[in-house]
């Protein structure tokens, strides 16, 4: 038998049952995840030497290729600058172009006497001090261009005595200081990358197919940071953790302004899969 208000009651339990499956589905696409800064380097030194000076300090932010340490390189300078005096020098080949000139105007001149006046073995010694001189000249080419490649390799040394940073972050520790003895396994700063964020997720194994690369999803970051910030999916495990039966998935979430820490909690809400419409079932008395 129908009521007067059965078609109400109807009407408002679908929507109640309706609500309750979004609420629950909405729930199982949301899990629990971890923002982690995209790298994190210990960074030492190429060589072994005395810290000369360690500009930055802990909480500083530091582009790709700042000079953030140094050792002592006065040895490694003194080489740069002798290394660069010889290769700008062109005396060598200057002298020998002209000691090059002066035998083939030498050559010339004996050429031209009569075969009578001058003996064979005279014609001979000229044109060989020609051809010798002519092999000095490449010689000093040669030294010329080998000093170029000394002051490079002098120049590489000196490099090696400046510490730069690989990457845009931030320091989290200095572990060394100026006049101390650093050797190649020392390290000397940690840093992180805080562009983009990571964040890392693990799924259950029956989901791995809904999850694609490249595919968006809202990350929710707990408090006190709190927000909702948009993350794309750049990874996606091929192997599965048989223990747990879930997979891990990493989202970028970019952080230009580094206002965004790292290391903490968060959930993440991927798209709902592609299904029909919600099915919604009612008591045999309200229908």
């Amino acid at each position: 038998m129908t009521t007067p208000n059965a078609p109400i009651r109807r009407g408002l339990l679908a929507l109640g049952l309706i609500a309750a499956a979004g609420a629950a589905e909405a729930q199982g696409t949301r899990v629990d995840c971890v923002v982690e800064p995209a790298q994190k380097l210990k960074i030492g030194s190429a060589t072994v030497g005395i810290l000369k000076s360690v500009p930055v300090n802990r909480g500083d932010t530091v582009k790709a290729g700042d000079v953030i340490a140094r050792l002592d390189a006065s040895v490694e300078e003194a080489n740069v600058a002798l290394a660069r005096a010889q290769a700008e020098s062109s005396a060598g080949i200057e002298a020998q172009r002209t000691r090059v000139e002066l035998y083939k105007r030498r050559q010339d001149r004996q050429s031209q006497l009569a075969k009578g006046i001058v003996t064979q073995e005279k014609l001979d010694q000229v044109e060989a001090d020609y051809e010798i001189g002519k092999r000095d000249l490449q010689t000093e080419i040669l030294k010329h261009g080998l000093a170029g490649i000394e002051l490079q390799r002098a120049q590489a040394q000196l490099e090696l005595r400046l510490i730069r940073s690989p990457i845009t972050g931030l320091v989290t520790e200095r572990l060394m200081s100026a006049g101390e003895f650093a050797r190649q396994d020392s390290a000397i700063y940690t840093l992180v990358q805080l562009d983009p964020l990571y964040v890392e997720a693990y799924l259950p194994v029956p989901r791995w197919g809904e999850i694609k690369l490249g595919q968006a999803a809202t990350v929710d970051l707990d408090e006190p940071i709190g927000g909702s910030y948009q993350a794309k999916v750049t990874v996606v495990d091929h192997v599965f953790d048989a223990a747990s039966g879930t997979f891990g998935v990493r989202l970028e979430l970019p952080n230009p302004d580094h206002k965004l820490p790292g290391g903490q909690r968060c959930k993440v809400a991927f798209p709902l899969a592609p299904g029909g419409p919600v099915a919604t079932a009612l008591p045999p008395g309200e229908r």
